[in-house]
């Protein structure tokens, strides 16, 4: 017989009755980390209890995402092994809501989602929303653009279709939405546009315009004040070290003038869709990239006072 593959825990208040799901899953894109920043500043402002714990035994390979362990001298200390869980949260306003957060399963997709569908509708969830970050060709001075997809056509804002049809390898947070749409919910993604240059690093600005999105989509009252004052900590940051390199304050300077262009003709969506489009995330990469060798900095490794206009894999992320 085999193992359930997750534990439940009931929680501790009667009734529960939340009418929203959102997740964000490591391990496939997330350009500035802004869905895991979001999920972290739901859990560090919000009251919230553990709701189901999966089997990570089950669903991760160790041997493709090793776990991070802690040596010192002579002994192992301490190990990090990868969690998926369900956590039940109030949001400001004390209303219920379920998120779902921790590494994306390796294998058992279509069994995981097959669970994550129960638990959702047994519990009443009627909208499902994703929050993910996305390299887009725009600059870190002006509003995060918020892309919304989902299945219900009709009730998503009126915005430029980047993609038309396109086919590209799948994610269990893209089987998510499709089959929690397929089983009757309201569900949707949200992509934050995060600029090309600052993608591998924390860019709190798309944490927060993500939790603005889920806020409007929703009508939860989610906190973003510690997210809004990050940002403002990492824009002065970026400007600041940007002012100091000529090139790449010439790329900041150019997406600037495109993006000023068509931003205020809201209607006129087609123009906003080329403005994103142009110059090409390669392009912008390929200078910035030359621009650090030039100046002998190797752009895989982040030197004291950097703000992320160079690539960097922060410790314990992709």
């Amino acid at each position: 017989m085999p193992m359930p593959l997750y534990s439940f825990e009931r929680p501790a208040q009667a009734p529960v009755a939340p009418r929203v799901l959102l997740y964000h899953l490591d391990g496939a894109m997330d350009a500035g980390h802004a869905g895991e920043l979001a999920v972290e500043q739901l859990l560090m402002t919000l009251p919230w209890q553990r709701l189901a714990t999966f089997d990570a035994d089950a669903l991760m390979d160790y041997r493709a995402r090793r776990p991070m362990m802690t040596f010192s001298s002579h002994t192992y200390t301490s190990v990090q092994m990868p969690e998926l869980v369900l956590d039940l949260l109030q949001d400001d306003e004390g209303e219920d809501l379920l998120l779902l957060h921790g590494s994306e399963p390796d294998y058992r997709w279509e069994e995981f989602i097959g669970a994550v569908t129960h638990l959702a509708l047994t519990m009443g969830v009627s909208q499902a929303v994703s929050m993910t970050g996305m390299p887009l060709a725009v600059p870190h001075t002006r509003p995060v653009y918020v892309h919304h997809h989902g299945n219900r056509p009709e009730e998503l804002p009126e915005q430029p279709d980047f993609f038309g049809h396109a086919e590209f390898p799948g994610s269990v947070s893209g089987l998510l939405e499709l089959h929690l749409g397929e089983a009757g919910l309201s569900s949707r993604g949200l992509t934050a546009g995060i600029p090309h240059y600052v993608a591998r690093e924390d860019y709190p600005a798309g944490a927060a315009a993500l939790l603005a999105a889920v806020a409007e989509t929703t009508g939860l009252a989610l906190p973003l004040g510690d997210l809004e004052a990050a940002a403002a900590v990492n824009r002065a940051d970026i400007d600041a070290e940007a002012a100091g390199q000529s090139e790449v304050a010439a790329v900041v300077a150019a997406l600037e003038a495109q993006y000023d262009a068509v931003a205020p003709v809201k209607a006129d969506v087609e123009e906003v869709s080329r403005m994103l489009d142009v110059p090409t995330a390669d392009e912008i990469g390929a200078r910035l990239e030359a621009f650090l060798e030039a100046n002998g900095t190797d752009p895989g490794l982040q030197y004291p006072g950097a703000t992320g206009l160079e690539p960097h894999h922060p410790e314990g992320r992709d």
